[in-house]
Protein backbone atom coordinates (compact mmCIF):
# COMPACT_ATOMS: atom_id res chain seq x y z
CA UNK A 1 0.00 0.00 0.00
CA UNK A 2 1.69 3.62 -1.12
CA UNK A 3 -0.44 7.02 0.05
CA UNK A 4 0.77 10.32 -0.34
CA UNK A 5 -1.03 10.71 3.02
CA UNK A 6 -1.80 7.86 5.09
CA UNK A 7 -4.36 10.31 6.36
CA UNK A 8 -6.83 8.94 3.75
CA UNK A 9 -6.37 5.25 4.80
CA UNK A 10 -7.26 6.13 8.70
CA UNK A 11 -6.90 9.88 10.72
CA UNK A 12 -4.73 8.34 13.25
CA UNK A 13 -2.24 7.84 10.05
CA UNK A 14 -2.46 11.80 9.34
CA UNK A 15 0.66 12.94 8.08
CA UNK A 16 2.53 9.85 7.48
CA UNK A 17 3.99 9.49 3.30
CA UNK A 18 4.82 6.91 1.44
CA UNK A 19 8.34 7.86 -0.41
CA UNK A 20 10.42 5.42 -3.07
CA UNK A 21 14.17 5.96 -3.70
CA UNK A 22 16.79 3.57 -5.22
CA UNK A 23 19.40 1.66 -3.39
CA UNK A 24 22.09 -0.19 -6.03
CA UNK A 25 19.32 -0.23 -8.42
CA UNK A 26 16.74 -1.60 -6.19
CA UNK A 27 13.54 -0.20 -6.03
CA UNK A 28 12.85 0.87 -2.42
CA UNK A 29 9.16 1.79 -0.51
CA UNK A 30 8.88 3.31 2.59
CA UNK A 31 6.57 5.24 5.11
CA UNK A 32 7.71 8.84 6.63
CA UNK A 33 6.76 10.96 9.60
CA UNK A 34 8.18 13.81 10.81
CA UNK A 35 8.63 14.30 14.62
CA UNK A 36 5.71 15.85 16.51
CA UNK A 37 5.91 19.28 18.20
CA UNK A 38 6.99 17.79 21.73
CA UNK A 39 9.87 15.69 20.09
CA UNK A 40 13.16 16.96 21.01
CA UNK A 41 15.52 19.04 18.40
CA UNK A 42 18.37 16.55 18.68
CA UNK A 43 16.33 13.63 18.69
CA UNK A 44 17.51 10.29 16.68
CA UNK A 45 15.58 8.89 13.45
CA UNK A 46 13.83 5.69 14.27
CA UNK A 47 14.68 3.35 11.70
CA UNK A 48 12.29 0.38 11.66
CA UNK A 49 13.04 -2.70 10.34
CA UNK A 50 9.74 -5.40 10.02
CA UNK A 51 10.08 -9.01 10.19
CA UNK A 52 12.22 -10.44 7.37
CA UNK A 53 9.78 -10.28 3.91
CA UNK A 54 7.48 -7.88 5.84
CA UNK A 55 6.73 -4.47 4.78
CA UNK A 56 6.82 -0.92 6.22
CA UNK A 57 2.64 -1.15 6.72
CA UNK A 58 3.12 -4.18 8.81
CA UNK A 59 3.65 -2.07 12.05
CA UNK A 60 2.38 1.10 11.42
CA UNK A 61 0.16 2.07 14.09
CA UNK A 62 2.98 2.37 15.81
CA UNK A 63 4.61 5.37 14.19
CA UNK A 64 2.36 8.17 15.26
CA UNK A 65 3.38 6.87 18.99
CA UNK A 66 7.24 6.90 17.88
CA UNK A 67 7.63 10.43 15.91
CA UNK A 68 6.45 11.80 19.72
CA UNK A 69 10.90 11.09 20.25
CA UNK A 70 11.61 12.01 16.47
CA UNK A 71 11.23 11.27 13.12
CA UNK A 72 10.72 7.94 11.77
CA UNK A 73 11.26 5.54 8.77
CA UNK A 74 9.58 2.42 8.08
CA UNK A 75 11.19 0.20 5.39
CA UNK A 76 10.03 -2.11 3.18
CA UNK A 77 12.67 -4.78 3.10
CA UNK A 78 13.90 -6.46 0.16
CA UNK A 79 11.59 -9.87 -0.98
CA UNK A 80 8.60 -8.35 0.72
CA UNK A 81 5.31 -10.49 0.32
CA UNK A 82 2.72 -7.58 0.28
CA UNK A 83 5.31 -4.51 -0.23
CA UNK A 84 6.80 -2.79 -3.10
CA UNK A 85 10.81 -3.24 -2.29
CA UNK A 86 12.27 -4.98 -5.07
CA UNK A 87 14.02 -8.57 -4.28
CA UNK A 88 18.17 -8.07 -5.52
CA UNK A 89 18.65 -11.63 -3.99
CA UNK A 90 19.24 -14.37 -6.09
CA UNK A 91 17.90 -17.57 -3.55
CA UNK A 92 15.99 -15.25 -1.44
CA UNK A 93 16.87 -13.15 1.73
CA UNK A 94 19.45 -13.57 4.51
CA UNK A 95 19.73 -11.83 7.45
CA UNK A 96 23.15 -10.77 6.76
CA UNK A 97 21.99 -9.54 3.15
CA UNK A 98 19.25 -7.75 4.71
CA UNK A 99 21.50 -5.73 7.49
CA UNK A 100 23.62 -4.67 4.25
CA UNK A 101 20.61 -3.42 2.50
CA UNK A 102 19.51 -1.51 5.45
CA UNK A 103 23.12 -0.29 5.79
CA UNK A 104 23.02 0.64 2.50
CA UNK A 105 19.14 2.38 2.97
CA UNK A 106 20.72 4.84 5.42
CA UNK A 107 23.35 5.85 3.68
CA UNK A 108 21.39 6.42 0.85
CA UNK A 109 19.49 8.59 2.74
CA UNK A 110 22.20 10.65 3.86
CA UNK A 111 20.57 10.92 7.67
CA UNK A 112 22.07 13.88 8.85
CA UNK A 113 21.18 12.95 12.56
CA UNK A 114 22.08 9.35 14.48
CA UNK A 115 19.42 6.69 13.73
CA UNK A 116 17.79 4.31 16.47
CA UNK A 117 17.01 0.93 14.84
CA UNK A 118 13.91 -1.09 15.60
CA UNK A 119 13.78 -4.68 14.51
CA UNK A 120 10.92 -6.76 15.15
CA UNK A 121 10.96 -10.60 15.22
CA UNK A 122 13.11 -11.72 12.39
CA UNK A 123 13.94 -8.25 11.74
CA UNK A 124 15.79 -7.74 15.19
CA UNK A 125 18.68 -9.70 14.15
CA UNK A 126 18.61 -8.02 11.10
CA UNK A 127 19.01 -4.68 13.02
CA UNK A 128 21.14 -5.75 15.28
CA UNK A 129 23.49 -6.63 12.64
CA UNK A 130 22.91 -4.06 10.79
CA UNK A 131 24.00 -1.78 13.56
CA UNK A 132 27.48 -3.51 13.13
CA UNK A 133 27.93 -1.95 9.93
CA UNK A 134 26.83 1.63 10.35
CA UNK A 135 28.36 2.46 13.50
CA UNK A 136 28.91 6.17 12.96
CA UNK A 137 25.43 6.37 11.82
CA UNK A 138 23.42 4.42 14.73
CA UNK A 139 22.54 5.77 18.63
CA UNK A 140 21.18 2.43 19.74
CA UNK A 141 19.21 -0.42 18.64
CA UNK A 142 15.67 -1.54 20.12
CA UNK A 143 15.09 -5.59 19.53
CA UNK A 144 11.17 -6.49 20.01
CA UNK A 145 10.47 -10.33 20.39
CA UNK A 146 13.82 -10.86 18.51
CA UNK A 147 14.61 -14.12 16.83
CA UNK A 148 18.40 -14.67 18.50
CA UNK A 149 19.90 -17.87 19.51
CA UNK A 150 18.08 -20.04 21.79
CA UNK A 151 20.10 -21.67 24.97
CA UNK A 152 21.00 -25.23 24.27
CA UNK A 153 19.30 -27.61 27.02
CA UNK A 154 22.32 -30.89 26.53
CA UNK A 155 25.02 -31.65 24.61
CA UNK A 156 22.17 -34.31 22.57
CA UNK A 157 20.44 -30.79 21.41
CA UNK A 158 23.24 -29.33 19.90
CA UNK A 159 24.36 -32.28 18.11
CA UNK A 160 21.42 -32.94 16.81
CA UNK A 161 21.37 -29.23 15.08
CA UNK A 162 24.64 -29.64 14.02
CA UNK A 163 23.53 -32.87 12.09
CA UNK A 164 19.87 -33.15 11.19
CA UNK A 165 19.67 -29.43 11.75
CA UNK A 166 22.11 -28.78 9.19
CA UNK A 167 20.55 -31.11 6.69
CA UNK A 168 16.85 -29.56 7.26
CA UNK A 169 18.06 -26.40 6.50
CA UNK A 170 20.36 -27.17 3.60
CA UNK A 171 17.14 -29.47 1.64
CA UNK A 172 14.05 -27.48 3.31
CA UNK A 173 14.37 -23.96 1.33
CA UNK A 174 14.41 -25.54 -2.19
CA UNK A 175 11.65 -28.03 -1.18
CA UNK A 176 9.55 -25.36 0.79
CA UNK A 177 10.12 -23.15 -2.48
CA UNK A 178 8.77 -25.45 -4.99
CA UNK A 179 5.62 -25.69 -2.23
CA UNK A 180 4.87 -22.45 -2.09
CA UNK A 181 4.93 -21.74 -5.31
CA UNK A 182 2.16 -24.36 -5.88
CA UNK A 183 0.42 -23.40 -2.73
CA UNK A 184 0.79 -20.11 -2.23
CA UNK A 185 -2.61 -18.87 -2.66
CA UNK A 186 -4.66 -20.81 -0.73
CA UNK A 187 -1.49 -20.82 2.36
CA UNK A 188 -2.73 -16.80 1.75
CA UNK A 189 -6.14 -17.31 2.00
CA UNK A 190 -5.85 -19.16 5.18
CA UNK A 191 -3.61 -16.30 6.63
CA UNK A 192 -5.85 -13.85 5.83
CA UNK A 193 -9.13 -16.13 7.37
CA UNK A 194 -7.21 -16.28 10.46
CA UNK A 195 -6.00 -12.55 10.72
CA UNK A 196 -9.58 -11.97 10.16
CA UNK A 197 -11.12 -14.08 12.88
CA UNK A 198 -8.15 -13.27 15.23
CA UNK A 199 -8.77 -9.41 15.01
CA UNK A 200 -12.58 -9.33 15.38
CA UNK A 201 -12.85 -11.37 18.48
CA UNK A 202 -12.76 -9.68 22.14
CA UNK A 203 -10.39 -11.22 24.16
CA UNK A 204 -9.11 -13.44 21.38
CA UNK A 205 -6.07 -14.58 23.45
CA UNK A 206 -3.81 -17.23 21.27
CA UNK A 207 -1.47 -19.60 22.87
CA UNK A 208 0.41 -19.20 19.65
CA UNK A 209 1.46 -15.55 19.13
CA UNK A 210 0.34 -15.03 22.91
CA UNK A 211 -1.58 -12.03 24.18
CA UNK A 212 -4.42 -10.56 22.45
CA UNK A 213 -4.74 -9.70 18.73
CA UNK A 214 -7.99 -8.04 19.58
CA UNK A 215 -6.33 -5.17 21.03
CA UNK A 216 -4.87 -4.72 17.60
CA UNK A 217 -6.20 -1.74 15.98
CA UNK A 218 -8.86 -2.36 13.04
CA UNK A 219 -7.56 -0.13 11.35
CA UNK A 220 -4.04 -2.06 11.12
CA UNK A 221 -6.12 -5.60 10.78
CA UNK A 222 -7.55 -4.29 7.76
CA UNK A 223 -4.40 -3.29 6.04
CA UNK A 224 -2.71 -6.67 7.07
CA UNK A 225 -5.60 -8.30 5.20
CA UNK A 226 -5.64 -5.84 2.29
CA UNK A 227 -1.38 -6.81 2.06
CA UNK A 228 -2.58 -10.60 2.08
CA UNK A 229 -5.19 -9.83 -0.51
CA UNK A 230 -2.49 -7.41 -2.76
CA UNK A 231 -0.05 -10.79 -2.38
CA UNK A 232 -2.20 -13.39 -3.69
CA UNK A 233 -1.78 -11.61 -7.22
CA UNK A 234 1.58 -12.76 -6.67
CA UNK A 235 2.18 -15.83 -4.65
CA UNK A 236 5.86 -16.61 -6.04
CA UNK A 237 6.93 -13.79 -3.63
CA UNK A 238 6.16 -16.30 -0.59
CA UNK A 239 9.00 -18.06 -1.82
CA UNK A 240 11.84 -16.29 -0.28
CA UNK A 241 9.68 -16.58 3.20
CA UNK A 242 11.64 -20.40 3.28
CA UNK A 243 15.23 -18.55 2.47
CA UNK A 244 14.54 -15.85 5.01
CA UNK A 245 13.12 -18.69 7.83
CA UNK A 246 16.10 -21.07 7.42
CA UNK A 247 18.53 -18.16 7.84
CA UNK A 248 16.88 -17.31 10.90
CA UNK A 249 16.95 -21.20 11.69
CA UNK A 250 20.34 -21.15 10.65
CA UNK A 251 21.63 -18.16 13.27
CA UNK A 252 19.52 -19.55 16.32
CA UNK A 253 20.49 -22.65 16.32
CA UNK A 254 23.37 -23.79 14.26
CA UNK A 255 25.17 -21.18 13.98
CA UNK A 256 24.99 -19.54 17.06
CA UNK A 257 28.73 -18.76 18.24
CA UNK A 258 29.33 -16.47 15.13
CA UNK A 259 25.54 -15.48 15.57
CA UNK A 260 26.69 -14.52 18.96
CA UNK A 261 29.79 -12.92 18.47
CA UNK A 262 28.54 -10.70 16.01
CA UNK A 263 26.10 -9.40 18.71
CA UNK A 264 28.51 -9.05 21.39
CA UNK A 265 30.14 -6.87 18.41
CA UNK A 266 27.07 -4.21 18.24
CA UNK A 267 28.72 -1.16 19.37
CA UNK A 268 25.66 0.54 20.82
CA UNK A 269 23.42 0.52 24.22
CA UNK A 270 20.88 -2.39 23.20
CA UNK A 271 16.74 -2.33 24.44
CA UNK A 272 15.56 -5.97 24.45
CA UNK A 273 11.86 -5.80 24.61
CA UNK A 274 9.21 -8.55 24.78
CA UNK A 275 5.82 -9.69 25.89
CA UNK A 276 5.63 -11.80 28.66
CA UNK A 277 2.92 -13.60 26.82
CA UNK A 278 4.68 -14.07 23.63
CA UNK A 279 5.30 -17.92 22.68
CA UNK A 280 7.40 -17.38 20.17
CA UNK A 281 10.40 -16.23 22.22
CA UNK A 282 12.54 -18.01 25.07
CA UNK A 283 12.52 -15.40 27.68
CA UNK A 284 15.48 -17.17 29.72
CA UNK A 285 17.38 -16.57 26.32
CA UNK A 286 16.37 -12.98 26.11
CA UNK A 287 17.61 -12.39 29.73
CA UNK A 288 20.64 -14.03 29.04
CA UNK A 289 21.64 -11.78 25.98
CA UNK A 290 20.51 -8.77 27.86
CA UNK A 291 23.13 -9.19 29.92
CA UNK A 292 25.69 -7.94 27.99
CA UNK A 293 27.34 -4.59 28.61
CA UNK A 294 24.87 -1.68 27.80
CA UNK A 295 22.27 -3.91 27.05
CA UNK A 296 18.58 -3.27 28.66
CA UNK A 297 15.85 -5.80 29.19
CA UNK A 298 12.47 -5.12 29.41
CA UNK A 299 9.34 -7.41 29.58
CA UNK A 300 6.12 -6.10 29.72
CA UNK A 301 3.41 -8.18 30.97
CA UNK A 302 -0.31 -8.87 29.38
CA UNK A 303 0.69 -8.69 25.61
CA UNK A 304 2.03 -11.51 23.29
CA UNK A 305 4.46 -11.21 19.73
CA UNK A 306 2.64 -8.40 18.36
CA UNK A 307 3.69 -5.78 21.15
CA UNK A 308 4.38 -3.45 18.88
CA UNK A 309 1.04 -2.91 17.51
CA UNK A 310 -0.92 -4.68 20.53
CA UNK A 311 0.47 -1.99 23.24
CA UNK A 312 2.26 0.79 20.78
CA UNK A 313 1.97 2.83 23.60
CA UNK A 314 3.78 0.55 26.21
CA UNK A 315 6.36 0.39 23.38
CA UNK A 316 6.70 4.36 23.31
CA UNK A 317 6.85 3.77 26.78
CA UNK A 318 9.77 2.09 27.48
CA UNK A 319 11.84 3.79 24.08
CA UNK A 320 11.13 7.18 25.77
CA UNK A 321 12.51 6.01 29.53
CA UNK A 322 15.35 3.93 27.39
CA UNK A 323 16.58 7.15 26.05
CA UNK A 324 16.40 9.28 29.21
CA UNK A 325 19.08 7.44 30.47
CA UNK A 326 22.01 10.06 31.06
CA UNK A 327 24.53 10.11 28.40
CA UNK A 328 22.39 7.38 26.27
CA UNK A 329 24.22 6.38 22.92
CA UNK A 330 25.77 9.73 22.60
CA UNK A 331 29.03 9.85 20.04
CA UNK A 332 32.10 9.73 22.17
Amino acid sequence: MRYDDWGVRSQQWAGLRSVSTSVCGVPVHYVRAEPASSAPPDAPVHLLVPPMTGSASMWIDLVPHLRQLGPVISVDLPGTVAGHTGDPYRHGPRADLDARFVSAFAGQLRLESQVVLHGWSTGALVAALAATRMPEKTRGVVLVAPALPWRRTSPAEALGWQTLGRLAVAVGPPTTRMVLRLAGRRILDAKRIAIDDAGSISGGRTDFIGGDPARVSRAQVDLWLDGLEAAREHPERLAGTATAFASIVKAMFITQRPTNEALDSVPVPVLVLWGRDDHLVDPTSLTQHAQRPGWTPRPIDDVGHLLPVEAPDLYEQAVCRWLEVPGFGRPT
